[in-house]
């Protein structure tokens, strides 16, 4: 249900309309950043001793909270504050969530089927928001802007509803691994959870500045703003589309193939000038989709039930801290050598990763 939020697609909008610039949020996002690599592994602590079901509810709360401050927002602490909640509850839930159908499946014998099971999961989260994008365009034109976020405060206090009825998974009978210093330093050095982790930040940190920016590239190659509703469909049929596609036994080696197929499309959409350089960008969205289940059952696999949510909520801190230094880097080199030149740079940056995985995997 919190896919359903129809608030999203107007978001920038809405702060605007309450008197927020650019900069002010600049500084929210900031402060959600900060809250999620603060508060990840504590959440993730959190939910591995507490149970899953727990955090999700404590997540889904703290979001709800968040929009009912938003709703009452014009000034920027006030919006300061709702952000702050609302990395709370993304952190609460970040983690706890694939940890519960992980152990829910095994316990009911289904753990093959995981990975099936999580790519339909993400592809109809995908189909949810697109649907609550064309609701919230399309009440944009007839209600004012508090109308999406009313609606969405019901679908978060539906989701906190159903929260309560989740049910933890069975876990007596099953050996209790102890988090130690030794747990934590042999993690480190477990060549698998280390690929894994370097690819996902690989993946994961780089989609974040095609989401954030394609408007900004389709509209430097001529296409006019009638067609973003059209493209961002296209975008999330995609990444869908990736999601239930067939996946590898042995998934090191695809995903890093893979990766240098995403590293070079991004390189064509740096040298690209033209309006089909859409179509490169629809694909990178279809391999992100293909590698993100594989990814999470890969990092489900590794982890045991007593750090299962704890090692998911390290891996999304990495990936958060990542994401903030090339953020800086991104910013710096659009400024001197535009979208281009950045979208360049991250290409590059893949290449180089994709490459050193597979040598380092042809010399062991």
């Amino acid at each position: 249900m919190t896919a359903c939020l129809p608030a999203y697609v107007i978001e920038r909008l809405f702060w605007q309309q309450r008197g927020m610039t650019v900069q002010d949020v600049v500084y929210a996002e900031i402060a959600f950043a900060l809250t999620v690599m603060m508060l990840e592994v504590p959440f993730g602590l959190f939910a591995d001793r507490l149970g899953r079901k727990i955090s999700l509810l404590t997540g889904t709360l703290f979001e709800t909270l968040s929009f009912v401050i938003l709703l009452h927002a014009y000034d920027l602490s006030s919006f300061l504050l709702a952000m702050v909640l609302a990395g709370i509850g993304s952190t609460a839930v970040s983690g706890a969530e694939e940890a519960l159908i992980y152990e829910t499946m095994e316990q009911l014998g289904g753990r093959e089927h995981f990975e099936k099971t999580i790519g339909r999961i993400n592809a109809a989260g995908l189909a949810a928001t697109g649907s609550a994008a064309l609701i919230g365009a399309w009440l944009a034109t007839s209600y004012e802007l508090t109308v999406h976020y009313h609606l969405s405060l019901g679908c978060l206090t539906a989701a906190v509803f159903v929260s309560c009825l989740l049910t933890e998974p069975d876990k007596s009978g099953r050996p209790s691994v102890s988090v130690t210093r030794y747990d934590w330093r042999r993690w480190d050095l477990v060549p698998s959870f280390i690929r894994m982790t370097l690819l996902s930040i690989s993946f994961g940190a780089t989609l974040t500045f095609l989401d954030e920016f394609w408007q900004l590239y389709v509209q430097e190659q001529g296409i006019s703003v009638s067609w973003f509703g059209v493209i961002l469909i296209g975008l999330m049929v995609a990444q869908g589309l990736g999601n239930l596609l067939p996946k590898p036994a042995r998934p090191f080696v695809p995903l890093s193939v893979l990766l240098l197929v995403y590293a070079g499309g991004f390189v064509l959409l740096a040298v690209m000038d033209s309006r089909w350089s859409v179509l490169v960008l629809i694909g990178l969205f279809l391999i992100y989709g293909w590698s993100e289940p594989v990814l999470t059952t890969w990092l489900q696999g590794i982890l045991t039930d007593d750090v299962r949510a704890t090692g998911s909520s390290m891996l999304s801190m990495l990936e958060s801290v990542v994401m903030i230094g090339i953020g800086l880097v991104f910013g710096q080199i659009s400024q001197s050598s535009g979208l281009d030149g950045a979208y360049f740079s991250l290409g590059f940056v893949c290449l180089l990763m994709g490459t050193g995985l597979l040598v380092f995997h042809q010399k062991r």
